[in-house]
Protein backbone atom coordinates (compact mmCIF):
# COMPACT_ATOMS: atom_id res chain seq x y z
CA UNK A 1 0.00 0.00 0.00
CA UNK A 2 1.46 3.37 -1.07
CA UNK A 3 1.70 6.01 1.64
CA UNK A 4 0.52 9.50 0.54
CA UNK A 5 3.35 12.01 0.12
CA UNK A 6 2.02 14.29 2.88
CA UNK A 7 2.01 11.43 5.37
CA UNK A 8 5.49 10.32 4.29
CA UNK A 9 6.82 13.88 4.71
CA UNK A 10 5.25 14.04 8.18
CA UNK A 11 6.92 10.75 9.16
CA UNK A 12 10.33 11.78 7.82
CA UNK A 13 10.19 15.26 9.37
CA UNK A 14 9.30 13.76 12.73
CA UNK A 15 12.56 11.79 12.81
CA UNK A 16 15.54 13.51 14.47
CA UNK A 17 18.13 11.61 12.40
CA UNK A 18 19.13 13.12 9.05
CA UNK A 19 17.41 11.32 6.17
CA UNK A 20 18.05 11.61 2.44
CA UNK A 21 16.68 9.57 -0.46
CA UNK A 22 19.21 9.52 -3.29
CA UNK A 23 18.85 8.26 -6.88
CA UNK A 24 21.33 5.78 -8.44
CA UNK A 25 23.05 8.69 -10.24
CA UNK A 26 23.59 10.48 -6.89
CA UNK A 27 20.78 13.05 -7.10
CA UNK A 28 19.02 13.98 -3.87
CA UNK A 29 15.30 13.20 -4.21
CA UNK A 30 14.00 13.69 -0.65
CA UNK A 31 15.38 15.23 2.57
CA UNK A 32 13.83 15.69 5.99
CA UNK A 33 13.71 18.85 8.10
CA UNK A 34 16.37 17.61 10.54
CA UNK A 35 18.94 17.45 7.72
CA UNK A 36 18.05 20.91 6.39
CA UNK A 37 18.26 22.47 9.86
CA UNK A 38 21.57 20.78 10.62
CA UNK A 39 23.13 21.82 7.28
CA UNK A 40 21.48 25.28 7.29
CA UNK A 41 19.85 24.70 3.86
CA UNK A 42 16.50 25.36 2.24
CA UNK A 43 14.78 22.41 0.61
CA UNK A 44 14.98 23.94 -2.91
CA UNK A 45 18.76 24.32 -2.43
CA UNK A 46 19.14 20.56 -2.08
CA UNK A 47 16.52 18.68 -4.10
CA UNK A 48 17.75 17.62 -7.55
CA UNK A 49 21.42 18.29 -6.81
CA UNK A 50 24.24 15.77 -6.56
CA UNK A 51 24.89 14.71 -2.97
CA UNK A 52 28.65 15.29 -3.19
CA UNK A 53 28.10 18.82 -4.59
CA UNK A 54 25.90 19.68 -1.63
CA UNK A 55 28.47 18.52 0.89
CA UNK A 56 31.33 20.12 -1.03
CA UNK A 57 29.54 23.46 -1.07
CA UNK A 58 28.69 23.49 2.61
CA UNK A 59 32.21 22.52 3.66
CA UNK A 60 33.92 24.65 0.97
CA UNK A 61 36.04 21.62 0.14
CA UNK A 62 35.58 17.99 -0.78
CA UNK A 63 34.39 15.85 2.15
CA UNK A 64 36.11 12.52 2.76
CA UNK A 65 33.12 10.65 1.28
CA UNK A 66 34.84 11.23 -2.10
CA UNK A 67 37.75 9.05 -0.99
CA UNK A 68 35.50 6.13 -0.19
CA UNK A 69 31.92 6.72 -1.35
CA UNK A 70 29.52 4.67 0.80
CA UNK A 71 27.10 4.40 -2.14
CA UNK A 72 29.79 2.64 -4.20
CA UNK A 73 30.35 0.24 -1.31
CA UNK A 74 26.62 -0.62 -1.24
CA UNK A 75 26.65 -1.33 -4.99
CA UNK A 76 29.84 -3.40 -4.74
CA UNK A 77 28.73 -5.51 -1.77
CA UNK A 78 25.01 -5.65 -2.66
CA UNK A 79 24.06 -4.84 0.92
CA UNK A 80 23.71 -1.91 3.28
CA UNK A 81 26.79 -0.34 4.86
CA UNK A 82 27.66 1.91 7.78
CA UNK A 83 30.57 4.35 7.88
CA UNK A 84 31.81 7.34 9.84
CA UNK A 85 32.49 10.55 7.95
CA UNK A 86 34.24 13.74 9.03
CA UNK A 87 32.77 16.99 7.72
CA UNK A 88 33.20 20.61 8.65
CA UNK A 89 30.20 22.21 10.32
CA UNK A 90 28.89 25.73 9.74
CA UNK A 91 31.32 26.96 12.43
CA UNK A 92 34.29 25.52 10.55
CA UNK A 93 34.97 22.86 13.18
CA UNK A 94 35.04 19.14 12.32
CA UNK A 95 31.80 17.25 12.85
CA UNK A 96 31.64 13.46 13.06
CA UNK A 97 28.75 11.72 11.34
CA UNK A 98 27.64 8.11 11.56
CA UNK A 99 26.04 7.28 8.23
CA UNK A 100 24.08 4.20 7.14
CA UNK A 101 23.04 3.55 3.51
CA UNK A 102 20.20 1.15 2.67
CA UNK A 103 19.60 0.13 -0.98
CA UNK A 104 16.05 -0.15 -2.38
CA UNK A 105 15.85 -2.82 -5.09
CA UNK A 106 13.74 -2.96 -8.26
CA UNK A 107 12.15 -6.22 -9.39
CA UNK A 108 14.86 -6.67 -12.01
CA UNK A 109 17.60 -6.63 -9.37
CA UNK A 110 18.72 -3.06 -9.92
CA UNK A 111 18.92 -0.38 -7.26
CA UNK A 112 16.13 2.11 -7.63
CA UNK A 113 17.28 4.45 -4.86
CA UNK A 114 19.40 4.77 -1.75
CA UNK A 115 18.09 5.71 1.68
CA UNK A 116 20.72 7.51 3.73
CA UNK A 117 20.23 7.81 7.49
CA UNK A 118 22.86 9.71 9.43
CA UNK A 119 23.33 11.28 12.83
CA UNK A 120 25.80 13.71 14.34
CA UNK A 121 28.02 11.81 16.82
CA UNK A 122 30.40 14.69 17.51
CA UNK A 123 29.32 14.93 21.16
CA UNK A 124 29.67 11.18 21.61
CA UNK A 125 33.16 11.23 20.11
CA UNK A 126 34.08 14.19 22.31
CA UNK A 127 32.76 12.37 25.41
CA UNK A 128 34.68 9.22 24.44
CA UNK A 129 37.86 11.28 24.02
CA UNK A 130 37.38 12.90 27.44
CA UNK A 131 36.77 9.49 29.03
CA UNK A 132 39.89 8.13 27.32
CA UNK A 133 41.96 11.09 28.57
CA UNK A 134 40.61 10.61 32.09
CA UNK A 135 41.45 6.90 31.96
CA UNK A 136 44.99 7.68 30.77
CA UNK A 137 45.43 10.13 33.65
CA UNK A 138 44.02 7.60 36.11
CA UNK A 139 46.41 4.92 34.83
CA UNK A 140 49.36 7.32 35.08
CA UNK A 141 48.34 8.33 38.61
CA UNK A 142 47.85 4.70 39.62
CA UNK A 143 51.24 3.80 38.16
CA UNK A 144 52.88 6.55 40.22
CA UNK A 145 51.07 5.36 43.35
CA UNK A 146 52.17 1.75 42.73
CA UNK A 147 55.76 2.88 42.21
CA UNK A 148 55.67 4.89 45.46
CA UNK A 149 54.09 1.94 47.30
CA UNK A 150 56.74 -0.41 45.96
CA UNK A 151 59.49 1.95 47.12
CA UNK A 152 57.92 2.13 50.60
CA UNK A 153 57.63 -1.67 50.74
CA UNK A 154 61.24 -1.99 49.69
CA UNK A 155 62.33 0.42 52.41
CA UNK A 156 60.15 -1.22 55.11
CA UNK A 157 61.36 -4.69 54.23
CA UNK A 158 64.95 -3.54 54.14
CA UNK A 159 64.61 -2.09 57.63
CA UNK A 160 62.94 -5.29 58.87
CA UNK A 161 65.69 -7.40 57.32
CA UNK A 162 68.30 -5.04 58.73
CA UNK A 163 66.84 -5.45 62.23
CA UNK A 164 67.06 -9.24 62.05
CA UNK A 165 70.51 -9.00 60.49
CA UNK A 166 71.74 -6.60 63.18
CA UNK A 167 70.69 -9.01 65.91
CA UNK A 168 72.66 -11.79 64.24
CA UNK A 169 75.66 -9.55 63.56
CA UNK A 170 75.81 -8.45 67.22
CA UNK A 171 76.37 -12.07 68.23
CA UNK A 172 78.81 -12.57 65.38
CA UNK A 173 80.89 -9.53 66.38
CA UNK A 174 80.74 -10.26 70.11
CA UNK A 175 82.73 -13.48 69.70
CA UNK A 176 85.86 -11.98 68.11
CA UNK A 177 85.60 -8.87 70.31
CA UNK A 178 85.50 -11.05 73.43
CA UNK A 179 88.47 -13.04 72.12
CA UNK A 180 90.50 -9.91 71.42
CA UNK A 181 89.65 -8.50 74.86
CA UNK A 182 90.80 -11.71 76.55
CA UNK A 183 94.09 -11.65 74.60
CA UNK A 184 94.69 -7.99 75.54
CA UNK A 185 94.02 -8.69 79.22
CA UNK A 186 96.25 -11.77 79.11
CA UNK A 187 99.04 -9.77 77.47
CA UNK A 188 98.78 -7.05 80.14
CA UNK A 189 98.96 -9.65 82.90
CA UNK A 190 102.06 -11.24 81.36
CA UNK A 191 103.72 -7.83 81.15
CA UNK A 192 102.87 -7.01 84.75
CA UNK A 193 103.85 -10.36 86.25
CA UNK A 194 106.54 -11.93 84.11
CA UNK A 195 108.11 -9.13 82.17
CA UNK A 196 109.17 -9.45 78.56
CA UNK A 197 111.30 -12.45 77.70
CA UNK A 198 111.95 -14.43 74.50
CA UNK A 199 109.08 -16.77 75.25
CA UNK A 200 106.75 -13.83 75.96
CA UNK A 201 107.63 -12.21 72.65
CA UNK A 202 106.69 -15.41 70.78
CA UNK A 203 103.42 -15.61 72.70
CA UNK A 204 102.71 -11.93 72.01
CA UNK A 205 103.32 -12.50 68.30
CA UNK A 206 100.86 -15.37 68.31
CA UNK A 207 98.33 -13.23 70.18
CA UNK A 208 98.80 -10.37 67.70
CA UNK A 209 98.23 -12.71 64.76
CA UNK A 210 94.99 -13.94 66.34
CA UNK A 211 93.85 -10.40 67.11
CA UNK A 212 94.62 -9.33 63.52
CA UNK A 213 92.56 -12.23 62.15
CA UNK A 214 89.61 -11.48 64.42
CA UNK A 215 89.81 -7.74 63.76
CA UNK A 216 89.76 -8.32 60.00
CA UNK A 217 86.72 -10.58 60.46
CA UNK A 218 84.92 -7.81 62.36
CA UNK A 219 85.85 -5.28 59.67
CA UNK A 220 84.52 -7.58 56.95
CA UNK A 221 81.22 -8.10 58.79
CA UNK A 222 80.75 -4.38 59.44
CA UNK A 223 81.64 -3.45 55.83
CA UNK A 224 79.12 -5.90 54.45
CA UNK A 225 76.49 -4.64 56.88
CA UNK A 226 77.11 -1.04 55.81
CA UNK A 227 76.84 -1.98 52.14
CA UNK A 228 73.57 -3.78 52.79
CA UNK A 229 72.05 -0.93 54.82
CA UNK A 230 73.13 1.89 52.50
CA UNK A 231 70.12 3.78 51.13
CA UNK A 232 70.73 4.58 47.47
CA UNK A 233 69.08 4.62 44.09
CA UNK A 234 69.56 1.66 41.81
CA UNK A 235 73.18 1.68 40.71
CA UNK A 236 73.77 -0.61 37.76
CA UNK A 237 77.14 -2.34 37.93
CA UNK A 238 78.75 -5.55 36.74
CA UNK A 239 79.24 -8.04 39.57
CA UNK A 240 79.99 -11.68 40.32
CA UNK A 241 77.01 -13.50 41.79
CA UNK A 242 79.24 -16.04 43.53
CA UNK A 243 81.16 -13.28 45.36
CA UNK A 244 77.87 -11.72 46.43
CA UNK A 245 76.64 -15.06 47.82
CA UNK A 246 79.88 -15.48 49.80
CA UNK A 247 79.37 -12.04 51.37
CA UNK A 248 75.76 -12.85 52.33
CA UNK A 249 76.79 -16.17 53.89
CA UNK A 250 79.41 -14.37 55.99
CA UNK A 251 76.76 -11.90 57.19
CA UNK A 252 74.42 -14.76 58.05
CA UNK A 253 77.03 -17.14 59.46
CA UNK A 254 75.83 -16.72 63.04
CA UNK A 255 72.15 -17.06 62.06
CA UNK A 256 72.98 -20.29 60.22
CA UNK A 257 75.14 -21.54 63.10
CA UNK A 258 72.68 -20.97 65.93
CA UNK A 259 69.93 -22.63 63.86
CA UNK A 260 72.23 -25.57 63.06
CA UNK A 261 71.78 -25.16 59.31
CA UNK A 262 74.27 -26.92 57.04
CA UNK A 263 75.11 -24.94 53.92
CA UNK A 264 75.84 -26.73 50.65
CA UNK A 265 77.39 -24.47 48.00
CA UNK A 266 77.25 -25.66 44.40
CA UNK A 267 78.67 -22.56 42.71
CA UNK A 268 79.80 -22.84 39.12
CA UNK A 269 83.36 -21.59 38.68
CA UNK A 270 84.16 -18.69 36.35
CA UNK A 271 80.55 -17.54 36.36
CA UNK A 272 79.92 -14.66 33.88
CA UNK A 273 79.39 -11.23 35.42
CA UNK A 274 75.81 -9.92 35.46
CA UNK A 275 74.42 -6.37 35.31
CA UNK A 276 72.19 -4.88 37.96
CA UNK A 277 72.01 -3.38 41.42
CA UNK A 278 74.36 -5.33 43.65
CA UNK A 279 72.66 -3.95 46.78
CA UNK A 280 69.20 -5.06 45.65
CA UNK A 281 70.32 -8.55 44.64
CA UNK A 282 71.97 -8.84 48.07
CA UNK A 283 68.60 -8.07 49.59
CA UNK A 284 67.02 -10.81 47.46
CA UNK A 285 69.58 -13.31 48.78
CA UNK A 286 69.11 -12.08 52.36
CA UNK A 287 65.35 -12.57 52.18
CA UNK A 288 65.54 -16.00 50.58
CA UNK A 289 68.13 -17.25 53.10
CA UNK A 290 66.21 -15.80 56.04
CA UNK A 291 62.96 -17.44 54.86
CA UNK A 292 64.75 -20.74 54.29
CA UNK A 293 66.22 -20.75 57.81
CA UNK A 294 62.85 -19.93 59.39
CA UNK A 295 61.15 -22.70 57.40
CA UNK A 296 63.61 -25.28 58.77
CA UNK A 297 63.24 -24.54 62.51
CA UNK A 298 61.13 -27.68 63.01
CA UNK A 299 62.99 -29.90 60.53
CA UNK A 300 65.21 -32.77 61.58
CA UNK A 301 67.50 -32.20 58.61
CA UNK A 302 68.42 -28.57 58.07
CA UNK A 303 70.22 -28.17 54.77
CA UNK A 304 70.43 -24.95 52.75
CA UNK A 305 71.59 -25.50 49.18
CA UNK A 306 72.72 -22.61 47.02
CA UNK A 307 73.49 -23.41 43.41
CA UNK A 308 74.62 -21.15 40.55
CA UNK A 309 75.12 -21.91 36.88
CA UNK A 310 75.32 -20.10 33.56
CA UNK A 311 72.76 -20.38 30.76
CA UNK A 312 74.90 -19.58 27.75
CA UNK A 313 72.02 -19.82 25.26
CA UNK A 314 70.12 -17.10 27.15
CA UNK A 315 73.18 -15.05 28.14
CA UNK A 316 72.00 -15.38 31.72
CA UNK A 317 73.02 -16.65 35.15
CA UNK A 318 70.75 -18.70 37.42
CA UNK A 319 70.67 -19.06 41.18
CA UNK A 320 68.74 -21.79 43.01
CA UNK A 321 68.12 -21.47 46.76
CA UNK A 322 66.71 -24.67 48.24
CA UNK A 323 65.86 -25.74 51.77
CA UNK A 324 64.60 -28.84 53.59
CA UNK A 325 61.87 -26.96 55.45
CA UNK A 326 58.13 -27.38 55.77
CA UNK A 327 57.43 -26.42 52.16
CA UNK A 328 54.53 -24.39 50.77
CA UNK A 329 51.07 -25.86 50.00
CA UNK A 330 50.21 -25.70 46.30
CA UNK A 331 47.15 -23.52 46.88
CA UNK A 332 49.26 -20.98 48.81
CA UNK A 333 52.01 -20.53 46.21
CA UNK A 334 50.09 -18.01 44.02
CA UNK A 335 49.69 -15.75 47.09
CA UNK A 336 53.21 -15.72 48.53
CA UNK A 337 54.35 -12.77 46.36
CA UNK A 338 51.45 -10.57 47.46
CA UNK A 339 52.40 -7.73 49.84
CA UNK A 340 51.61 -8.44 53.51
CA UNK A 341 50.68 -12.08 52.85
CA UNK A 342 52.40 -14.25 55.44
CA UNK A 343 52.03 -17.71 56.94
CA UNK A 344 54.20 -16.82 59.94
CA UNK A 345 52.85 -16.40 63.44
CA UNK A 346 51.98 -12.93 64.68
CA UNK A 347 55.10 -10.92 65.42
CA UNK A 348 57.31 -13.14 63.24
CA UNK A 349 56.91 -11.18 60.00
CA UNK A 350 54.74 -8.77 58.05
CA UNK A 351 54.77 -10.56 54.68
CA UNK A 352 56.92 -8.10 52.73
CA UNK A 353 60.01 -10.19 51.95
CA UNK A 354 58.89 -12.17 48.92
CA UNK A 355 56.88 -9.29 47.43
CA UNK A 356 60.04 -7.20 47.53
CA UNK A 357 62.04 -10.07 46.01
CA UNK A 358 59.48 -10.27 43.20
CA UNK A 359 59.67 -6.50 42.63
CA UNK A 360 63.47 -6.46 42.49
CA UNK A 361 63.68 -9.38 40.04
CA UNK A 362 61.00 -7.77 37.86
CA UNK A 363 62.91 -4.48 37.96
CA UNK A 364 65.96 -6.37 36.67
CA UNK A 365 63.94 -8.02 33.89
CA UNK A 366 64.63 -11.48 35.31
CA UNK A 367 62.41 -14.43 36.12
CA UNK A 368 61.46 -16.02 39.42
CA UNK A 369 60.09 -19.55 39.90
CA UNK A 370 59.16 -21.46 43.02
CA UNK A 371 58.95 -25.21 43.34
CA UNK A 372 57.83 -26.69 46.66
CA UNK A 373 57.08 -30.10 48.12
CA UNK A 374 55.09 -29.75 51.38
CA UNK A 375 57.01 -31.44 54.18
CA UNK A 376 60.18 -31.75 52.09
CA UNK A 377 61.31 -28.27 51.16
CA UNK A 378 61.20 -25.36 48.73
CA UNK A 379 63.40 -24.18 45.88
CA UNK A 380 63.48 -20.68 44.41
CA UNK A 381 65.05 -20.33 40.97
CA UNK A 382 66.10 -16.86 39.81
CA UNK A 383 67.39 -15.99 36.35
CA UNK A 384 69.32 -12.75 35.85
CA UNK A 385 70.72 -11.55 32.54
CA UNK A 386 74.24 -10.42 31.85
CA UNK A 387 72.85 -7.18 30.43
CA UNK A 388 70.09 -5.44 32.41
CA UNK A 389 66.73 -5.85 30.62
CA UNK A 390 64.46 -3.28 32.20
CA UNK A 391 62.55 -0.10 31.54
CA UNK A 392 65.61 1.81 32.76
CA UNK A 393 67.65 0.71 29.76
CA UNK A 394 64.83 0.73 27.23
CA UNK A 395 65.16 -3.00 26.59
CA UNK A 396 62.52 -5.68 26.81
CA UNK A 397 61.37 -6.56 30.31
CA UNK A 398 59.76 -10.01 30.57
CA UNK A 399 57.47 -10.48 33.56
CA UNK A 400 58.69 -12.84 36.25
CA UNK A 401 56.44 -15.85 36.45
CA UNK A 402 55.91 -16.79 40.08
CA UNK A 403 54.08 -20.01 40.62
CA UNK A 404 54.45 -23.73 40.42
CA UNK A 405 57.32 -24.80 38.21
CA UNK A 406 59.76 -27.63 38.00
CA UNK A 407 62.95 -25.81 37.07
CA UNK A 408 65.05 -28.72 38.24
CA UNK A 409 63.72 -30.77 35.35
CA UNK A 410 64.97 -28.24 32.83
CA UNK A 411 68.52 -27.65 34.06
Amino acid sequence: MDIPKEEMDTILNGIRDFILIISPDREILVVNDAFLKHMNYRREDVIGRKCFDVFQEVTRKSSNCHKKCPLDEVVRNQRHCQVELTRLGADGKPRYTELTIFPVWEKKGKISKFIEISRDITKRRKDEKEIQNRLVKMVEQRSRQLKETNERLLHQDKMASLGKLSSSVVHEINNPVAGILNLVMLSKRILEEDGIGAESIAVFKQYLDLMETETRRISRIVSNLLVFSRQSKIEVVKFDLNDLIDQILILNSNLLKINRVRVVEELEHNLPLISGSEDQIKQVCMNLISNAVESMTASAERRLTIRTFAKEEDKAVCMVVGDTGTGIPEETIPKIFEPFFTTKKKGKGVGLGLSVVYGIIKEHGGTLYVDSDPGKGTRFTITLYRELKSARTGGPMPDPVPGLARPGQNH
